[in-house]
């Protein structure tokens, strides 16, 4: 019986984990910072921690070489070729394309599911006279805002300022500050990683080579 109440004490931990949500929080100022936390757990990625300098350990004493063992022969293993011939230049191609698909697929469906709650961009773009700032700002605009659109299309976005400004001031330099806070819940990756691996599982069966039948 308290072995049930164990299970059942488990089960509902990890159900109420699902319910909690994944945050992601970038600050970009000279530097990146990057770090995750998960409910109550906050963990730094970038910069990462310094590690402690463990103490030497002392030299063990050098044991007796063991007789070696003698290899088993190994079965001839499937070649590319093999799968090839077997399956001809169509077949791979037609799973190369389903994998592509599923990734394409997968990486969709986790965006829609990412809400950033938070994004916050402010760029100032100089040059070395005030022509070279006007030409540089031209470039950045015209990759910059089209990926945030893209970002914006694809992604829940509940609050965002950004502010990209051309610096005319010779003396001035070019300077980036950003912060990023973004959050998915739990559930959600579990759903779609359960929801895929059955695509993943019908290819793989697909795909697998027939071993020839030994006469």
């Amino acid at each position: 019986m308290l072995a049930l109440y164990i299970i059942a004490g488990i089960l509902l931990f990890l159900f109420l984990l699902t319910l909690f949500n994944i945050y992601v929080f970038a600050d970009y100022d000279e530097t990146l910072k990057l770090s995750v936390r998960v409910a109550f757990v906050k963990i730094k990625l970038i910069p990462p921690k310094p590690k402690k300098e463990k103490p030497e350990k002392k030299k063990k004493k050098k044991e007796k070489p063991k007789p070696e063992k003698k290899e088993k022969k190994k079965e001839k293993s499937f070649s590319i070729k093999d799968y090839v011939k077997q399956k001809g230049v169509s077949g791979i191609l037609n799973i190369v394309k389903r994998i592509s698909k599923l990734a394409v697929g997968t990486l969709k469906d986790l965006f829609s599911h990412i809400t950033v709650t938070e994004l916050m961009v402010n760029m100032k773009i100089a040059g070395e006279t005030a022509e070279d700032a006007a030409v540089n700002y031209g470039r950045v605009c015209s990759v910059f805002f089209p990926s945030l659109r893209l970002i914006t299309d694809i992604v829940t976005v509940k609050h965002y300022d950004v502010n990209v400004n051309p610096e005319f001031n010779e003396a001035k330099k070019s300077s980036a500050k950003a912060k990023v806070i973004a959050k998915i819940r739990i559930l959600s990756i579990l759903k779609i990683v359960f929801s895929r691996a059955f695509t993943v599982l019908r290819i793989y069966l697909k795909a697998k080579p027939k071993k020839k039948k030994k006469k």
